[in-house]
């Protein structure tokens, strides 16, 4: 049953490593614009270094309280999302992809908690 949560935490750490070694393709993708260094810097740190953190984690410490917490942050991503589609109209296809996506890697995670 670690499966499920096992490939949540790999794609949890393959995005930090995209964060860390692509900031500007993620900042892109992301659709946010960091400013100078002290912002690319941000992006490596909290796309970057914080999911591979968070993902290798999860994959050496194979343990369900831990894949729960980080799936259930997961899923909190998701649900802010949500929040502002409907909030502040960020009603895209990009953005529903983002809801999607954080949702199923957050889910996949918790799967562990069955």
């Amino acid at each position: 049953m670690m499966m499920l949560p096992t490939f949540g935490a790999a794609v949890t750490a393959a995005i930090g490593c995209l964060g860390l070694l692509l900031p500007g393709t993620v900042s892109r993708v992301l659709g946010i614009r960091p400013e100078g260094p002290l912002g690319t810097s941000e992006v490596r740190a909290t796309y970057g270094g914080f999911f591979i953190c968070l993902g290798i984690g999860c994959l050496v410490a194979q343990s369900v309280p831990v894949f729960g917490v980080v799936g259930a942050a997961w899923c909190a991503a998701a649900l802010a999302r949500l929040v502002s589609f409907a909030v502040d109209a960020s009603r895209s296809w990009h953005n529903l992809f983002g809801i999607g996506f954080e949702a199923g890697v957050g889910l996949s995670m918790l799967a562990s908690q069955l």
